[in-house]
C-alpha cells in the first residue's frame, strides 16, 4: 500500500511539474507607430535637344520641336485633407531663343495628381500638376508624370540662328495653398 501511495504521490508530482513546464505566461508591449510627412521629387533624366530644323518644303515654316522622354517622379505623404502640387520655373537669367518660348506639359499617372495643362516656362513658378495626395509614382522607365517640352516658334521673323541656348528647369513639389 505504501508503494502505491508513493507511486500516486510521484505521479501527482510529475504531473504538477509537467503543468509548470507546459504552462503559459504572457507579457504585453506597447508599439508606437508614426507616419512622417514625405515630400520627394526627381526626374528620369534630361530631355533631348530641341532643334528647330528646316521644313521639308521651301516656303513652309519649321515645326515646333518637342521631347516627351523624361518623367517627374515623386513620393508624397501628407496630412488628411491636404494636397501638393508640382511647379516649374527657370532662373531669372534663363530664356528661350529669340522668337520662341519653351512650353511644358506634365501628364501624371492616374490617381497621382491632375495635369494643369501646357504652361510657358518662365522665372515665375507655375503649377503643372495639382491635387497630388499621398502617393509614390514608381521608378520604372515610364513611371511618373510624363514631361513634354515644346520649343514653340512664336515669331518666325524674330528667329536668329544660335549655336545653342540652355536653361535650367526647376521642378518643385510643394504643399498646395
Amino acid at each position: 500500500m505504501k508503494a502505491l501511495k508513493t507511486l500516486a504521490l510521484g505521479t501527482f508530482a510529475a504531473l504538477g511539474l509537467i503543468g509548470l513546464v507546459f504552462g503559459a505566461t504572457t507579457v504585453n508591449q506597447t508599439v508606437t507607430m508614426q507616419i512622417s510627412q514625405i515630400c520627394l521629387v526627381g526626374v528620369s533624366g534630361n530631355p533631348a535637344a530641341l532643334n528647330v530644323t528646316a521644313p521639308a518644303t521651301a516656303g513652309d515654316q519649321p515645326s515646333n520641336p518637342s521631347d516627351n522622354a523624361t518623367y517627374a517622379r515623386y513620393t508624397s505623404v501628407i496630412p488628411s485633407g491636404q494636397t501638393r502640387k508640382l511647379q516649374v520655373n527657370w532662373g531669372g537669367s534663363d530664356a528661350a531663343p529669340a522668337g520662341c518660348s519653351l512650353k511644358l506639359t506634365a501628364a501624371p499617372q492616374s490617381g497621382k495628381g491632375t495635369t494643369a495643362g501646357q504652361k510657358t516656362v518662365s522665372a515665375t513658378a507655375q503649377d503643372i500638376v495639382t491635387g497630388i495626395g499621398s502617393c509614390a509614382t514608381g521608378t520604372g522607365g515610364t513611371d511618373g508624370a510624363q514631361l513634354t517640352y515644346v520649343l514653340s516658334i512664336d515669331d518666325f521673323a524674330s528667329l536668329i540662328q544660335t549655336a545653342s541656348t540652355q536653361a535650367t528647369i526647376t521642378l518643385t513639389l510643394t504643399d498646395a495653398s
